[in-house]
């Protein structure tokens, strides 16, 4: 199988505004690291607009990126779980996860 990247972003805010907890952008990494012994994070925040139903958000997100080599069914399991995870500890309607085929020289 290919190797895979997947880029997690995740709020630096609530959707309400109030700021999310360093705690738990620290638990996430852990539990990257936990899983796949590495983890390329960026500490510069991007900035993201989307909307739900009719509802515009702004966001400021932080990213975190891991490299699965090889992509596995159990690596797209594990992901699958962690979007859920994410949206809860986040308090999101939704935390975008891509995964896109990489070439690893």
């Amino acid at each position: 199988m290919p190797a895979t990247r997947y880029e997690i972003l995740v709020p630096l805010r609530y959707n309400d505004g109030a700021e999310v907890e360093p705690a738990k952008f620290l638990l996430t990494k852990k539990e990257l690291v936990a899983q796949f012994g590495v983890l390329t994070f960026d500490p510069h925040p991007v900035q993201g607009v989307w909307s739900a139903e009719g509802v515009a958000y702004e966001d400021t997100l932080l990213k975190y990126v891991v490299d699965a080599d090889p992509d596995t069914p159990e690596v797209q399991d594990f992901f699958a779980r962690l979007k859920e995870v994410l949206k809860k500890r986040f308090r999101q309607i939704d935390v975008w996860i891509v995964a896109y085929p990489i070439r690893i020289i």
